[in-house]
């Protein structure tokens, strides 16, 4: 039976015009018919003469091979319709295979219909409808499509391939799934071989240590190394990180943040902006630096930090939490302004050290020491702890300075008002007696002893008690000199009080230069153009 049809098949092709079937050496642009069960000649179909091809047909075109079970070839226009099983291969890499097809010899465009699937070395692609250009080497679909590259999983409604390039192009509900994460993003360009992801638009990255949203920039799906240009936000269990530009390493849980940073602390409402911003996860370290302010939110009050750098560390064997601020430290809070070089803040008991220089402000007092503690409760200060050097001033109504002055001295408060300070050590006071007006001056209290104790109301002396035996002395207004005036060691520093616009200083021109945009490969504006499937 074979042989008959391969008489058939060989008479037929006698008794044809050369040419028709077989490509010459002259027209290489020709589609070439290699094989076939048995050939149907001369049937009229729209117009044209059509030759029907059955069984394990073969053609080639280029170096390109299409196989089916049966097709419909048209000589005249160098086009063919092909059935059953049909199957592309081009080159040793890239396979094409489909229900279906319409192939056009001289655009070499293949429309392939039904059950595609494009395979080229590791990445697979499936689709109902695919068209795919042998001259530009890119393959595009309509109607939905979803591609396996390793353990990477990628659907979007279109996109292309190109297969020189290796360079995929998703348009539509992009969605990028990996056993570590998933990916989600309006656009997304993906290169096979380096395993990159190219997105803009917003995109949403889900891991298991963090989520990630950006609306530009590019992913290294093997090394998860990631680069965003664009505002971009990394939100971690127990941190959100966000910049303009941001560098993130997920495997080694390091993100870098540049210009307009925000670090936010979920766990005590802190906020903490500046230029630059860096997270290590493993270490649980975070630093912003370059004009940085810290915001921290407790009880309808709100405690504002500057520095130069801000450093906080999370500690998760001791499961506990410091900040640490370094060089020109400012801080602002209805109760309290300050200034020092250097400043710890302990956010698991509340607590905050100032050192090197320190000068606080709180309830009408100016507080001094070589360094200060501070004990706060309910977001209230508690007690204040001044070591080496204390010293604390206020001024009266008639610009008279009160002094308190001793080795270490401990301040308690109420409703965040100074209620007495205990000195222990060298003890010394000095204080201005005024009349029931507080108008008038009726003289100078003097005092000195190793240990006193001042209890306050409504922010004045109320009382003094010496706890040893005192030195002290009364004088009168016209016996009071200059020198006595002041206790050695006085400095009246009011002008360098904080105010709250010097330490919320992120509305200054940054000195960094802004960030440059990143170059992302620009695809064909092809999906955007009319449907060419036929």
């Amino acid at each position: 039976m074979k042989f008959i049809y391969y008489i058939i098949l060989v008479s037929c092709c006698l008794l044809l015009p050369a040419g028709c079937l077989f490509a010459q050496t002259d027209e290489p642009d020709m589609v070439e018919l290699e094989q076939a069960d048995s050939l149907l000649g001369g049937t009229p179909k729209n117009g044209q003469e059509v030759r029907r091809v059955i069984g394990h047909v073969r053609f080639r075109q280029k170096g390109a091979v299409m196989t089916c079970d049966s097709a419909y070839q048209y000589v005249a226009t160098n086009t063919l319709e092909a059935f059953g099983n049909v199957r592309i291969v081009q080159g040793d890499t890239l396979t094409v295979t489909g229900n279906k097809a319409f192939y056009d010899g001289n655009t070499r465009v293949a429309q392939m219909r039904g059950n595609v699937v494009l395979v080229d070395k590791t990445m697979t692609l499936y689709t109902e409808e695919l068209d795919y250009n042998m001259n530009t080497s890119l393959a595009y679909y309509y109607t939905g499509g979803r591609i396996i590259d390793g353990e990477n999983v990628l659907v979007s409604k279109q996109g292309y391939y190109n297969t020189k390039s290796k360079l995929l192009f998703f348009k539509e509900e992009v969605n990028l799934t990996n056993p570590e994460y998933s990916l989600n993003s309006d656009t997304l360009q993906y290169h096979t071989v380096t395993k990159v992801a190219y997105f803009k638009g917003p995109t949403k990255i889900v891991g298991k240590s963090g989520d990630l949203y950006t609306t530009n920039g590019t992913y290294n799906t093997v090394s998860q190394q990631s680069t965003f240009i664009g505002r971009t936000t990394i939100d971690y269990d127990k941190y959100t990180l966000t910049g303009d530009s941001v560098y993130y390493d997920k495997l080694k849980e390091i993100g870098i943040a540049r210009m307009n940073v925000e670090l936010v602390a979920k766990e005590d409402s802190t906020v903490i902006e500046g230029d630059i911003g860096t997270y290590n996860g493993i270490k649980g370290i975070s630093k912003v630096y370059g004009r940085p302010v810290m915001k921290n939110i407790a009880a309808g009050d709100t405690l504002y930090m500057t520095a130069d750098t801000l450093v906080s560390i999370d500690d998760t064997v001791k499961k506990s939490r410091k900040l640490f601020a370094y060089n020109n430290v400012k801080i602002f809070k209805s109760d309290l302004q300050g200034k020092c070089d250097s400043l710890l803040y302990n956010f698991t008991d509340s607590t905050i050290y100032f050192y090197r220089n320190p000068v606080l402000w709180s309830s009408g007092n100016q507080l001094l020491a070589d360094s200060i503690h501070i004990q706060m409760a309910n977001n209230k200060i508690s007690r204040m702890y001044l070591r080496t050097n204390s010293f604390v001033v206020s001024q009266d109504s008639i610009k008279n300075f009160n002094q308190i002055k001793g080795r270490r001295m401990t301040t308690y408060f109420t409703d965040n008002k100074v209620s007495s300070v205990f000195v222990d050590g060298n003890a010394e006071s000095l204080y201005f007696a005024l009349d029931e007006g507080d108008s008038v001056l009726i003289g100078m209290n003097k005092m000195l002893c190793s240990k006193m104790d001042i209890r306050f109301k409504d922010n004045k002396a109320n009382t003094i008690k010496a706890l040893t035996t005192p030195d002290a002395v009364f004088i009168p207004p016209h016996e009071i000199e200059e020198p006595d005036r002041r206790l050695k060691g006085f400095r009246w520093r009011i002008e360098e009080r904080p105010l709250k616009s010097e330490v919320l200083i992120r509305n200054q021109p940054s000195p960094l230069k802004p960030v440059k945009k990143q170059t992302v490969e620009k695809p064909q504006d092809i999906l955007g153009r009319s449907n060419p499937r036929r």
